[in-house]
């Protein structure tokens, strides 16, 4: 769905204030409970509620607050607004504080070198999808046990660190046997299986980015560049440098001037 700048409405005002030019003209800002009805689409994980949720604001249209009267600084403006608030409701769906915060300064940052409301607009819609699927992601671990919880997120947070086992139980206060044995029943994979998955997932993201491959196998501490594109090779079916090749990302701004 392509969003329609001209669904969007700009609260009027006027000399003699903002609440009188409201009352004059009838446009008001969105309801609050609109609002919360839309982030809660976030907070749950649902990407299917949230594409009807955002298919019926760009139908009936809805009005946001007169916050710049530069048109550009306007939408910029709003766009932080509204990323700080779905950050916020991701983090009460169960979205972790570290990709919750990151999250959001990397979208203010692009934000901030957009060049049109147009872009900004359809930036914020391609991000509230991203972020409901992370959320979407995090509810899936939430039916696993304590300790399972907290050894998966102590991989996110180390994952450029040389994870083992052994340590990963002392982290979680329990026996290497006893969590290798409630991970794998759990999450479905072994745990020395998993942290591998999980560095290289993050290998695709760096090298989508531009990390070369001996840097990617140094910071995802693999005991070797050799071993690194073994692992990735037997992952992916290529190796890190045609996939480098093949998935570079460019940045939004690139993107959409081309």
């Amino acid at each position: 769905m392509k969003p329609d700048l001209q669904k969007i409405q700009i609260v009027p005002q006027e000399k003699t204030g903002p609440i009188f030019a409201q009352r004059e003209s009838g446009v008001r800002h969105t309801p609050y409970q609109a609002e919360i009805a839309f982030y809660n689409c976030i907070k749950a994980g649902d990407c299917a509620l949230l594409e009807r949720k955002m298919e019926e604001y760009f139908q009936s249209g809805f009005v946001v607050g007169r916050l710049s009267g530069d048109p550009l600084r306007q939408m910029q403006y709003w766009a932080v607004s509204s990323v700080t608030l779905a950050t916020r409701a991701a983090l009460e769906g169960g979205l972790d504080e570290l990709h919750a915060y990151n999250f959001s300064d990397r979208c203010i940052q692009t934000v901030d070198t957009l060049q049109s409301p147009e872009q900004i607009v359809e930036y914020l819609t391609q991000q509230a999808y991203a972020l409901t699927e992370l959320v979407a992601r995090t509810h899936g671990r939430l039916h696993y046990s304590p300790h399972v919880r907290k050894c998966v997120t102590h991989i996110d947070r180390c994952l450029h660190e040389n994870l083992r086992v052994t340590d990963l139980a002392d982290v979680c206060g329990v026996s290497a046997d006893y969590l290798s044995a409630i991970f794998k029943k759990e999450v479905g994979v072994p745990l020395r299986r998993y942290i591998l998955q999980e560095k290289l997932k993050e290998a695709c993201r760096m090298l989508e980015n531009g990390c070369s491959c001996s840097r990617a196998a140094y910071i995802l501490s693999f005991c070797s560049e050799s071993y690194f594109i073994a692992c990735f090779k037997q992952a992916y079916g290529v190796t890190p440098h045609v996939w480098a090749s093949e998935h570079r990302r460019y940045d939004f701004q690139k993107r959409t001037d081309t």
